[in-house]
């Protein structure tokens, strides 16, 4: 029994620590508890609030409390000093029912709830009616209870005590904020007591507020019944917004700023649920609109600068109600919205952080009430915007948006300026101009290369990042586990150095770098170029006054030309060829039309004077070649622009022979006239400074252009100028291309003489010139065959049969065989070829009468090879390698030739090399033959005038050529220069001794012996020929070494350089140089240059200066008539019909004068009889 009493005993300690909860609840609701001990209680609940919303029991607990609660709001009185013991228990109950979770439990008690706190708001203090709110909005989220036409009944009269020592009624009437009462009590310290009178919730303007969002809580809920009440509550809402103390009140001393700024904040909550419900109720807001702009300017004006939030969130509302057509109604208010002391104040964290809402709101507004806007706002607008685009503490978004509005203004000031008859709407025009072309300047000189900067750091860092990662994931254990010395070290040395002095920092408002965007800027620069296209259009659309009159013109000032001619800063990449996007296109085309917008003069006066500005650009970016191609697809730019092109073409043509890459042309037919009195010029300049030019590749791309640009058929003037040319071009084409050439040339060339811009019955007098190219072209590349067979095709179906044919017959053979040869193809071009046949009929059968020509192989001798032996063979058997050394030589001159290959083809050529000499001398015996004094004596060398002996081993002397030839070709390659230079060097050295001790000395042998069977040491000479004449000037470099090295080892060996000069070897060298010079004609590579350069410089020299003292007189005599020669043909040559031979004669009579101390007429003196001949006498009277 006493076991079980004992169970029986034992209660759940959580369900009495609720049955204690519910006691101090109970203790809550009993009239004769003190307030002491209430509060006590309250505050014991409240602490313990969340672990009795947790608890089992909650349910029950809600249902008693919420009643006691309830029941303590309603019937207790309100009171207004906030150290009351009940004023603290009111809003400690306020709190707690605000922390009651929305969910079902709570439904039962929401109605009585909302019902009591609606109440409160009327009669109750600042402080509880602020809960109130929060709970209405709160339950009203949750739950959406139906509507009730309670909440607008008539409320009860307000009850209130009056205290014993203060008129609590009174004063509450005149407080609208938390006041300080003070006693003559004295606190324990000595300090007085001090209450705080809390204002009364109806005049409080904290909830005031606060009431606009409730306003709106209850219109989203009960949309339909309330639509009328918000209709008649909206002239109040206008009424409040213009309220504003006075001018005199402001500035009075006893002025209280802070409820100023809750009054104002009131203000701009209500304007915020205006804008908000103003779409809805606009025939209404509209009757009372003269009110709303009167307050919302009133409100930007008196808006006190410190209350940046206040500010902002009035722009809000004003942005949304100025995006109604109630904007319009601010168009007479403008030049206040302009003012940025109205606009933005004067604060500096309104300035800093409100502009870009504040600018966008402006420029919104401005642009869609632009029509209606007098000239005087409009230039206001464009003062302001036109600051925006420069400010570079803006976001480069409002500058563009800046850029975009001043743009919409163009028309705009054009027609007001039409309307008002004034010249100012051009004048601000242009400096709108100025402005976006100094932003073009500023963006080239500051922005683009800190963007330029940021990519290549990018570019860097995303290179550096894996092996950063590498090494931080090394180290990072390491530094995690133990302190860094580094950081201890420079903390220490902070502290014992004292406060650092701080890194001055600039002044003004730039933004910093990581700020800078690409895509943005290039947003900025498309709308910048549009603007400047759409302004220079309004420019020249806006009629100036002359006189009492409005004339429209397109002429522009000179001061206002000189802004469309600012050059712009160096480009940061150059020649370098990227994709053209779509959006890079259009802007380029849209600058380019900010020209053809233009009066004539004014376009030819821009580009006359910066037409090598716009040159040197589009060579460095081609991307800019879009700008000229624009111009000249222009039709009223474009004759203008190709004179211009033209004109600065010809005064720098002989600039085009030096290696350059730019090159201009330009079509159309519109341009005949404009190109008529420039043609012969062109074709003729074109041509003579192409045969003296070291690179006349481009000169001919020049007439390639021409003659297509106008060829075709449309061009009658042009053909008639082209007449008188024709005789000497078709001359000079036909041996140019019968030359010998690179073949990209010699195919320029064939096309040429089959382009030229001429009609064919023009061409029928000079129809055999064309046979060769004709020829050439068919047995050319794909492009040249199918231009050969459309050629050819005219010819057969215009011409005569028999005319024809005499004028095919000394080509017959090779034309007829070329036709032949095409019809192999498997494309378009067998088909003409074979179209082209057949309209010969049978002649293309007659005709082939010529043996085909086949390659045959004549040698007496057996061809270099390779002996190989086996074991069951007596005989060895012979592998030829001329073929091997062709194909290692074919593989080193190819530029696409793979690495390891061309190495291997080195080691071909070099074994072959190496087996073909002969290096078992010794070493003592080449000493002392070289040694002997016969080498030092004149009378041992033989002249070898007339033939020199070659070896009759045709076959292998031209495979040991070869070889030699691929030696100098690797030792230009980079990757082989290495082993390869070495090996140069020695057979070099040992091909020169090998014809030393040949051609002098004791030993020197006849130029003809009877029995040589070895290979003579000229043949290295030939493989030099080869190499120096080359087109490749990397060749030359190998090939100079090669010259050098055999004059110097001669020198070494002769003892003098003029003993090296009598070898047989250094005057085969000379021999062959001028042959090499005379086969070469036009094309006259820098290594002859470099070769003319060492072989004869010093014997020029020698027969220029006097001979020295001691010299015997067959010397003095060899030097004299060396001398006479040299200056017989350069008086002769001076009357040369060549320009370039006429003034290089001069010259070099000037030089030979300078030597001898004497003047031109003196050296010229003894050969004036030359000059009779070739020049006829003139009678003089």
């Amino acid at each position: 029994m006493q076991a079980q009493s004992s169970n029986m005993g034992v209660i759940d300690p959580h369900t009495t620590q609720m049955n204690q909860f519910r006691s101090y609840v109970t203790m809550l609701g009993d009239p004769g508890c003190k307030d002491v001990l209430k509060l006590k209680a309250t505050q014991e609940i409240s602490k313990h609030f969340e672990m009795i919303l947790k608890s089992d029991h909650y349910p029950s607990f809600l249902d008693h409390s919420v009643k006691i609660f309830l029941k303590i709001l309603e019937d207790g009185e309100p009171h207004f000093i906030a150290e009351y013991n009940i004023q603290q228990v009111r809003k400690l109950i306020l709190e707690m029912l605000y922390r009651l979770p929305t969910n079902e439990t709570l439904r039962p008690y929401v109605r009585p709830i909302l019902l009591l706190m609606l109440k409160l708001l009327e009669i109750d203090n600042e402080e509880n009616v602020l809960v109130c709110l929060k709970i209405i909005i709160e339950l009203h989220k949750q739950y959406r209870p139906q509507f009730s036409d309670e909440i607008f009944e008539p409320r009860p009269p307000i009850k209130v005590k009056d205290l014993s020592e203060v008129n609590v009624e009174e004063l509450l009437k005149e407080t609208f904020t938390m006041t300080i009462i003070q006693t003559e009590k004295r606190n324990k310290d000595g300090t007085l007591i001090t209450y705080y009178l809390i204002p009364k919730a109806v005049l409080s303007l904290k909830v005031l507020q606060e009431l606009p969002i409730i306003v709106v809580l209850m219109y989203q809920l009960y949309k339909q019944s309330v639509h009328q009440d918000v209709s008649d509550f909206i002239p109040l809402i206008m009424n409040t917004i213009t309220l504003q103390p006075t001018l005199e009140q402001r500035q009075a001393e006893t002025f209280n700023k802070e409820i100023f700024v809750d009054f104002m904040g009131a203000q701009i909550k209500t304007l915020s649920f205006l804008a908000y419900i103003i779409k809805i109720y606009q025939e209404v807001v509209q009757n009372h609109s003269a009110m709303m702009v009167q307050g919302m300017l009133g409100l930007l004006t008196l808006c006190p600068m410190e209350v940046a939030h206040l500010r902002r969130e009035l722009l809000i509302a004003a942005r949304h109600i100025l995006a109604t057509d109630l904007r319009n109604k601010f168009v007479p208010h403008m030049e206040r919205l302009f003012d940025e002391d109205v606009l933005l104040g004067r604060g500096w964290t309104t300035h800093e952080s409100l502009r870009p809402l504040a600018y966008s709101t402006l420029a919104d507004l401005v642009h869609h009430v632009r029509q209606q806007l007098p000239l005087a706002d409009l230039t206001r607008a464009v003062h302001l915007f036109s600051k925006n685009v420069h400010d570079d503490s803006l976001a480069t978004t409002i500058q563009t948006m800046s850029c975009k509005l001043l743009l919409n203004l163009v028309d705009c000031i054009r027609n007001r300026s039409d309307e008002e008859n004034s010249n100012e709407g051009r004048e601000l025009l242009m400096r709108m101009l100025e402005v976006f072309v100094l932003k073009f300047k500023t963006i080239a000189k500051i922005q683009l290369p800190i963007l330029v900067s940021k990519c290549e750091q990018r570019k860097q860092d995303s290179q550096n990042l894996p092996q950063i990662q590498q090494q931080g994931n090394q180290e990072k254990a390491e530094q995690d586990m133990k302190p860094n010395p580094a950081e201890i070290l420079e903390n220490a040395l902070a502290s014992a150095q004292g406060p650092q002095p701080k890194e001055e920092k600039s002044k003004f408002g730039f933004p910093q770098h990581n700020n800078y965007n690409v895509a943005d800027y290039r947003s900025l620069v498309k709308t910048l170029v549009c603007g400047v296209k759409t302004i220079t259009w309004g420019c020249s659309a806006c009629k100036t006054t002359t006189g009492q009159s409005l004339v429209q013109s397109k002429h522009f000032q000179p001061h206002e030309t000189l802004v469309f001619g600012i050059q712009g800063g160096a480009p940061q990449r150059i020649n370098q060829q990227t994709v053209r996007t779509k959006e890079e296109k259009e802007v380029l085309e849209h600058f380019s039309g900010v020209f053809t917008m233009m009066n004539s003069q004014t376009f030819h006066e821009i580009f006359s004077t910066t037409i090598e500005y716009l040159v040197e650009r589009v060579y460095k970016n081609p991307t800019l070649q879009t700008v000229p191609n624009t111009l000249l697809a222009n039709p009223t730019t474009s004759p203008i622009f190709a004179t211009v092109l033209v004109e600065y073409l010809l005064e720098r043509m002989e600039e085009m022979g030096s290696n350059l890459e730019r090159m201009s042309h330009c079509s159309r037919r519109r341009n005949e006239h404009m190109l008529r009195p420039h043609l012969h010029q062109i074709v003729n300049r074109s041509m003579e400074l192409a045969m003296s030019a070291m690179e006349p590749y481009n000169y001919f791309l020049l007439l390639r252009a021409l003659f297509r640009s106008i060829g075709g058929g449309s061009h009658d003037l042009l053909y008639q100028e082209f007449l008188p040319l024709l005789p000497n071009l078709l001359e000079g084409l036909n041996r140019l291309q019968s030359g010998l050439h690179k073949q990209h040339m010699k195919d320029l060339f064939v096309e040429l003489c089959l382009t030229v811009p001429v009609r064919l019955s023009s061409l029928l007098p000079y129809l055999p010139m064309l046979m060769d190219p004709l020829v050439s072209a068919l047995n050319g590349s794909h492009v040249l065959i199918s231009q050969g067979l459309r050629t050819l095709e005219l010819c057969v179906d215009n011409l005569q049969h028999v005319y024809l044919y005499d004028n095919i017959q000394p080509v017959r053979a090779e034309l007829m065989q070329a036709l032949w040869r095409t019809l192999r193809n498997n494309d378009q071009v067998a088909q003409v070829a074979f179209k082209v046949l057949g309209k010969f009929g049978g002649g293309n059968r007659k005709m082939m009468i010529e043996p085909q020509k086949l390659e045959y192989v004549s040698s007496d001798f057996d061809p270099p090879s390779v002996l190989a032996r086996f074991h069951d063979q007596e005989q060895p058997i012979q592998f030829p390698v001329s073929k091997i050394i062709d194909t290692a030589f074919n593989a080193l001159k190819q530029s696409n030739t793979d690495p390891f290959y061309r190495k291997q083809a080195w080691a071909v050529i070099n074994c072959y090399l190496t087996a073909s000499r002969n290096l078992n001398d010794d070493e003592n015996t080449l000493i002392k033959l070289f040694l002997h004094p016969s080498f030092q004596d004149p009378n041992t060398i033989p002249s070898i005038k007339g033939s020199t002996y070659k070896s009759i081993y045709k076959q292998a002397r031209e495979t040991h050529q070869t070889a030699l030839t691929g030696m100098f070709v690797g030792a230009a390659i980079k990757e082989l220069r290495e082993p390869v230079v070495p090996a140069l060097v020695s057979v070099v050295r040992h091909y020169t001794m090998v014809a030393v001790a040949q051609q002098s000395g004791a030993f020197a042998y006849s130029p003809k012996p009877n029995k040589q069977v070895a290979l003579d040491p000229l043949v290295l000479v030939d493989a030099l020929a080869i190499i120096m004449g080359h087109e490749e000037r990397e060749l030359c470099k190998p090939g100079q070494l090669g010259l050098v090295l055999i004059v110097d080892t001669a020198s070494t060996l002769l003892g003098s350089r003029e003993m090296a000069c009598r070898l047989p070897l250094i005057e085969y060298l000379a021999e062959k140089n001028v042959c090499t010079v005379l086969r070469e004609s036009m094309r006259f590579p820098v290594g002859l240059w470099i070769w003319l350069r060492i072989i004869y410089k010093e014997c020029l020299l020698f027969c220029v200066t006097p001979p020295p003292e001691g010299s015997d007189q067959q010397t003095r005599d060899l030097q004299n008539e060396a001398l006479h020669k040299v200056t017989h043909e350069l008086v002769r040559q001076v009357t040369s019909s060549h320009t370039m031979v006429r003034k290089q004669s001069m010259a070099s009579l000037r030089l030979l004068a300078e030597k001898q101390n004497k003047t031109v007429t003196a050296v010229m003196e003894p050969f004036k009889d030359v000059l009779a001949d070739m020049v006829p006498l003139k009678n003089i009277f």
